[in-house]
């Protein structure tokens, strides 16, 4: 076999201006892996659905050529002779190889399917259920002793050669790499697109705040940094969904999808941050002689609201681009998560209208003034409008609704490019 595929193989090289191939120096695993055989093996292995009684060497050509058509493999060993595959595959899964372990938790799994099936069939009373709860505890004992046994089994070469080991004995581990891959995957996106988003807000409001000499407060910045620290660690908390969706996550964040969210988002917030800032402005003097960008920290109007503004950009990053269904548990299922989202927007919420003022004290926030108390005139129509806005329904009542518009929106916008792109 090795001499009839060298020559055909020979004589293809030969047809396609590549160098022949040398029939006394290429031992058949390197035949087999030759680029001129992969070329060949590719157009060839995807028509065949089952691959039986491979030598070692032949299984790595296999996986070859299927990476080498552009397919995406995962190969599942248990020995030495699986070495080469595991290796050449995408992804490698070891599972623990011990018969005797194996044997007795498949048959103490097929016991407990088979009284599973038999309590759902006919519901017994009295004596026969006290007994049918015995067989059923000792099963669960023995399916337990097994998987302590097969714990207990040393790993071996394939375990070496595969990135991940599974001491499952059956290829179900495979859904769980995929599941928890996928999962993995659409987490660390949507990280990605927190961190981006809340750079552009930080970048922009700092360096409004420096332009008119105003800062925020160590406080202000030590609670910001802990909420968002913890809330990075309950979006990792999120479970993959038990059944595997048809539809593939991004591969990249630099999709199409993403940067589009990313650019929406951002401009939902800039648009809300712009107006608190040009609302707040006509309650700041310029000439005030605090107001120095490497002076001490001074609460004012345009300081608290730029604030609270920023910290709802920061909360509704993290609730907006929650990913969810098809790949990970829905935002509700994240009690961790869905909590402390609650209780974010409600202390929000709570300094905003003022309602209890040590809240605001603890945030250094200044106290929010009525629009009679203007210090400056509106210098253009938009603040006008603003100033009238706020006259109307009352300064706390602007900026809460202010906040309210810019997590519907920004809501809005995430739906629309998971919808249309």
């Amino acid at each position: 076999f090795s001499s009839s595929l060298a020559k055909s193989l020979s004589a293809s090289s030969l047809s396609q201006g590549q160098q022949p191939i040398n029939l006394n120096n290429e031992d058949e695993k390197s035949l087999l892996l030759h680029p001129t055989a992969l070329s060949f093996f590719s157009q060839l292995v995807p028509l065949i659905s089952v691959f039986a009684r491979h030598a070692p060497h032949q299984k790595e050509a296999v996986v070859a050529a299927l990476n080498h058509g552009g397919y995406r493999t995962l190969m599942v060993g248990d020995g030495t002779n699986d070495v080469g595959a595991l290796k050449r595959a995408h992804v490698g899964i070891s599972i623990i190889s011990a018969p005797e372990v194996e044997a007795k938790q498949r048959n103490a799994s097929d016991a407990l399917s088979q009284m599973k099936k038999k309590n759902k069939k006919r519901a017994k009373a009295g004596k026969k259920v006290k007994q049918q709860r015995q067989l059923f505890e000792q099963t669960l004992q023995q399916l337990r002793e097994a998987q302590e046994e097969l714990d207990q089994v040393d790993l071996g070469d394939a375990s070496v050669a595969a990135p991940f080991t599974s001491r499952a004995v059956s290829i179900k581990c495979v859904k769980d790499v995929i599941q928890q891959g996928r999962c993995t995957l659409v987490t660390m996106l949507q990280i990605y697109k927190i961190l981006g988003i809340n750079c552009l807000v930080n970048a922009m409001v700092l360096s409004n705040l420096f332009l008119h000499g105003v800062k925020q407060g160590d406080q202000q910045l030590t609670i910001l940094g802990m909420v968002v620290a913890a809330l990075f660690f309950f979006v990792t908390r999120a479970e993959p969904l038990p059944d595997l969706s048809k539809t593939r996550p991004p591969s990249s964040v630099l999709c199409a999808q993403a940067l589009i969210s990313i650019a929406l988002q951002f401009g939902v917030h800039l648009i809300s941050i712009a107006l608190a800032t040009e609302a707040a402005l006509v309650f700041v003097d310029p000439y005030d002689p605090s107001l120095v960008p490497d002076g001490p920290f001074n609460p004012n109007v345009l300081n608290s609201c730029t604030f609270m503004l920023t910290c709802v950009s920061t909360i509704n990053t993290f609730a907006v681009n929650y990913r969810g269904p098809p790949f990970m548990q829905e935002l509700h299922q994240n009690k961790l998560m869905y909590r402390s989202l609650q209780v974010c927007y409600a202390v929000l919420a709570i300094c905003a209208l003022e309602v209890f003022p040590p809240l605001n004290d603890l945030m250094q926030l200044t106290t929010l003034p009525n629009v009679e108390e203007r210090i400056v005139e509106p210098d253009g129509p938009l603040s006008a409008v603003l100033i009238h806005i706020a006259e109307v329904i009352g300064f706390p009542f602007f900026i809460f609704w202010l906040m309210v518009v810019d997590t519907v929106l920004a809501f809005v916008a995430e739906r629309f490019t998971r919808r249309y792109l």
